[in-house]
């Protein structure tokens, strides 16, 4: 009897993975998840499609962040054995203390290469990576309301007419504040830099096309006057411009743009699409909506090539290397700049390099590079020293001397917070742009004034520092712009070891009180 009961229990025993274990097995576990427990020594376990899509995995392909995503992995509930950290580096080639970096987020992974070793490793499904521009598309853009991916489309002028009215619509239809809350995280590292090196190549023969009406010259003339209009909007602040206005304009011209044949006219229509993205990137960036303006941004590069008018492109690169410099990653403002020199290498004229090569420099100053910095600064004067205005393009006519000037003097003080020796080479630079600047540049001259400040700021000057900023601060207020609010925002932050000032407090509450539009 006493043998009967203990076969009975033992028969009742069950392995984690809900399969019966065999009265004669004296292990806690079953034949298959044994043999699966030593595999997993050398490799991953096998898992169900079922793994993948279990709600603890949900946030981290939501936030589309590798690192939270082996974290969740290794905790998943279907785990028959405890994925320790240690034998996961051992799958991934990786160390442990590598491994808990990145779980962390200390070490973004954002490297193409490693996000790819790794999703090969764990064999996540194909369809579930959101890195892989080449591959199928990601889950989170095909559901409604979701922007458009405009890193993947073909590079042909159909398609690319295409993808600006399908942006443009899907903004539109949704209110800022929505774009603000639900607003996707911007593509970095080679998941930018990649895509973006098809401007290189030929532009796609247009296998077919629109048998449509030609843009009369009477129409571009109007969609040009729009465009010069637009053109340098934020320096004067941007009264009474709206970003939806630009949207619903470049909307329409997108409609056309698909009913148009090939031809001259055409190409010319493209090229001031190229112009009107550019603007509304730059609005979607003043307006905090870093996704927005990055789709922009790309979508100008697209229709400048479409255009066939390579240097504006290479000028839309230099305005995303400079959202990428303002997001704090010099690297991939760096390679945007030179995959914007190379593409130009021939076709660019002096103005266009001295502005490269000023980007060029800014990625330096913030890497605290003083002698790349100093050398691209220096080859930046040369270039700007040789060019004829007459011969520049109207879309350059804003990099000016004391656009020259500013954005010198704003890079040094950068690089005076690597080498303080740097600012009052810096202040110099800053007070001759200030001197040479046009009144009516309004926002300009803010962003001078800023920079001033916050150059006094590192020469150890906090009281003339405030009182820098207390000049700008009714002019702040007016423009109601996202970006000199964060400027000014930079200046408190690095104002905090001097708030014990009477000064320094006061102005720093004044700032608070500073809202964007």
């Amino acid at each position: 009897m006493e043998s009967i009961g203990l076969r009975r229990s033992a028969a009742k025993r069950a392995c984690p993975c809900g399969a019966l274990i065999a009265a004669d097995n004296a292990d806690r576990l079953c034949h298959r998840c044994r043999r699966n427990a030593r595999e997993q020594v050398f490799g991953p376990p096998e898992v169900p499609d079922s793994f993948w899509g279990h709600p603890v995995l949900a946030g981290a392909f939501a936030d589309q962040n590798m690192g939270a995503l082996l974290a969740v992995y290794r905790h998943h509930p279907q785990h028959v054995n405890r994925v320790t950290q240690d034998r996961m580096a051992a799958w991934l080639g990786i160390s442990q203390a590598q491994l808990s970096r990145y779980e962390t987020g200390e070490n973004p992974i954002d490297r193409m290469d490693k996000l790819r070793h790794f999703a090969e490793v764990l064999a996540i499904p194909r369809e579930r990576l959101w890195f892989d521009r080449t591959g199928s598309p990601n889950v989170a853009d095909t559901e409604p309301g979701s922007p458009p991916d405009v890193f993947s489309a073909p590079w042909d002028a159909p398609s690319i007419a295409r993808s600006v009215e399908e942006t443009t619509r899907s903004d539109l239809a949704i209110s800022r504040r929505a774009a603000l809350t639900g607003a996707a995280a911007v593509a970095v590292g080679p998941a930018l830099v990649e895509p973006l090196q098809r401007w290189l190549h030929p532009l796609q023969p247009m296998s077919r096309w629109s048998s449509g009406s030609t843009i009369s010259e009477d129409e571009l003339s109007a969609l040009q006057y729009v465009a010069d209009g637009l053109r340098g909007w934020g320096g004067r602040g941007g009264e009474g411009l709206a970003r939806k206005a630009v949207l619903g304009q470049l909307d329409e011209l997108a409609e056309r743009l698909q009913r148009a044949p090939a031809g001259p006219t055409t190409e010319r229509a493209f090229f001031i699409g190229a112009e009107l993205a550019k603007v509304a990137a730059s609005m979607s960036w003043d307006a905090g909506l870093h996704d927005a303006a990055q789709r922009y941004y790309v979508l100008a590069v697209r229709m400048a090539k479409a255009g066939r008018n390579d240097p504006f492109a290479a000028m839309c690169l230099a305005s995303m290397a400079r959202q990428m410099f303002d997001l704090g990653r010099p690297e991939d403002g760096l390679e945007l700049v030179q995959l914007g020199q190379y593409g130009t290498r021939r076709t660019a004229t002096p103005t266009l390099r001295a502005v490269l090569l000023t980007r060029e420099a800014w990625a330096y100053a913030q890497m605290g590079q003083v002698r790349e910095f100093h050398r691209a600064i220096g080859n930046a004067q040369d270039c700007f020293a040789t060019r004829d205005p007459a011969a520049e393009p109207s879309w350059l006519e804003a990099f000016d001397e004391a656009e020259l000037e500013g954005v010198i003097g704003a890079r040094l003080r950068d690089l005076a917070a690597h080498d303080p020796r740097q600012a009052p080479l810096a202040e110099q630079h800053i007070r001759r742009a200030l001197a040479l600047r046009d009144p009516t540049l309004v926002r300009n001259r803010a962003f001078d004034v800023i920079g001033l400040a916050r150059t006094r700021m590192v020469a150890g000057e906090p009281e003339d520092a405030c009182q820098l900023i207390q000049g700008v601060l009714p002019t702040a207020v007016r423009l109601r712009s996202g970006r000199v609010l964060r400027k000014l925002q930079d200046f408190a932050r690095e104002s905090a070891d001097h708030r014990a000032l009477p000064a320094v407090r006061e102005t720093r509450d004044a700032i608070r009180t500073v809202r964007p539009a």
